[in-house]
C-alpha cells in the first residue's frame, strides 16, 4: 500500500465531518443510526459513509464502536455500581457476552479483570480530530469516466463484519446464489455484483449492530419478472467514474480509497446519490485465484452545479 498522505479536503467536508463527530460524543449512550449521524452531518448516509471511511480509515460503525468501548473503560472504574451486565446494555450490545468480547478485542483484558485492576491495563484509545484526516497516494489509479442508462442491481444480503469480510456460514449461500445467477439466460445481464448495505439508504443502518450486510446479485440493464430475488436496487443513469482492481476482494477498499480520496477532489466532479458497486467480470461460483479476479468499481459522480449552469 502506498504512503499514507493527508488527503486533500475541502472545508465544507471537513465541518461536516467535525459535526457528525460532534453527534456522535453526544450520543454515544443513545440507539443511533447511519442516517441520523448522516443528517446531522448534512449529506445523504451513503454519500457519508464513503466519505466518513476514507478519511478516518475505519467505517462509522468502527468508530463508534471503538468510542463506546473507551467510554466503557471508563465507567467501569468510576461508576463501580454499575454491573457489566447492565453497562453492555446501556451501550447498546446485544448480549453481555458480546460486550465482553468486543472490550477484550480492542483493549486485550476483559472488562471485568480491568475493573480489578486498571493499573496493569494499557488501553487501547481512539481521538480521531481533524489532523487525523487521510488518504492514500494514487498510485497510478486509471480512472474512466462514462455516462450510463439505469441500471438495476436485484440482490440478496449476507452478514458481513465491519470491515467486509463475509462470515464463513454465508460464504457457501453467496457461492451458490452467484451460481444461479450465472446459469439464468437473460439478454438483460451485464453481470455478478456486490455493494455494502450501507451504500444504500432504503433502511436505517443501526450503529449498534455487530455485524454490516453485504449486497450481492446481478447487475441488469432492466427489471425482470422472473426474479431471482424480490429486492432490486435502482441505480440512476448517469455519470460514472470506473476503475479496475485486480485481487481478492478483501482488499480492494485500498482502491476505493484511492478513488474517493484522492481522484474525486482532484477530478471537478461530485458525488452522485446513488448506489455504488463492484461488478465482478471474470468471476465464478468457485474461485480458484482470488487474487485473478477483476472487479470493476462503479462510483457515481457528477458535474458540480456551477459547471452545469
Amino acid at each position: 500500500m502506498g504512503k499514507v498522505t493527508l488527503a486533500p479536503m475541502s472545508e465544507k467536508i471537513r465541518q461536516q465531518l467535525e459535526k457528525a463527530l460532534s453527534f456522535i460524543a453526544e450520543h454515544l449512550e443513545e440507539k443511533i443510526t447511519v442516517v441520523q449521524v448522516a443528517e446531522y452531518a448534512g449529506v445523504s448516509s451513503f454519500h457519508f459513509q464513503r466519505l466518513f471511511n476514507t478519511y478516518f480509515g475505519e467505517t462509522l460503525s468502527q468508530y463508534v464502536l471503538h468510542r463506546r468501548l473507551e467510554l466503557a473503560a471508563k465507567i467501569l472504574i468510576h461508576q463501580s455500581d454499575v454491573s457489566i451486565a447492565d453497562l453492555a446494555n446501556n451501550l447498546g450490545f446485544e448480549s453481555h457476552r458480546a460486550f465482553s468480547r468486543a472490550f477484550k478485542k480492542q483493549h486485550n483484558i476483559s472488562p471485568s479483570s480491568y475493573r480489578n485492576s486498571p493499573n496493569t491495563a494499557k488501553l487501547r484509545i481512539r481521538k480521531p480530530n481533524s489532523s487525523n484526516f487521510r488518504g492514500l497516494k494514487n498510485g497510478g489509479l486509471q480512472v474512466t469516466v462514462t455516462e450510463h442508462s439505469k441500471l438495476w442491481i436485484n440482490h440478496k444480503s449476507a452478514q458481513c463484519t465491519h470491515d467486509g469480510e463475509i462470515l464463513k456460514e454465508n460464504i457457501q449461500h453467496v457461492n451458490e446464489g452467484f451460481s444461479e445467477l450465472l446459469a439464468e439466460s437473460n439478454a438483460s445481464f451485464i453481470g455478478l455484483a456486490s455493494s455494502s448495505s450501507i451504500a444504500y439508504p432504503a433502511k436505517p443502518h443501526s450503529l449498534n449492530d455487530e455485524f454490516n450486510s453485504l449486497l450481492y446479485g446481478g447487475i441488469y440493464n432492466s427489471k425482470q419478472d422472473d426474479e431471482w430475488s424480490a429486492d432490486w436496487i435502482e441505480a440512476e443513469a448517469g455519470l460514472w467514474a470506473i476503475c479496475t482492481y485486480k485481487g481478492d476482494e478483501e482488499y480492494s477498499s485500498q482502491t476505493w480509497n484511492k478513488l474517493i480520496g484522492t481522484w474525486l477532489p482532484d477530478s471537478g466532479y461530485e458525488l452522485r446519490d446513488t448506489i455504488h458497486f463492484s461488478l465482478f467480470k471474470n468471476l465464478t461460483a468457485h474461485v480458484e485465484k482470488p487474487n485473478e479476479v477483476l472487479t470493476h468499481i462503479y462510483l457515481p459522480i457528477k458535474e458540480p452545479k456551477t459547471a452545469r449552469a
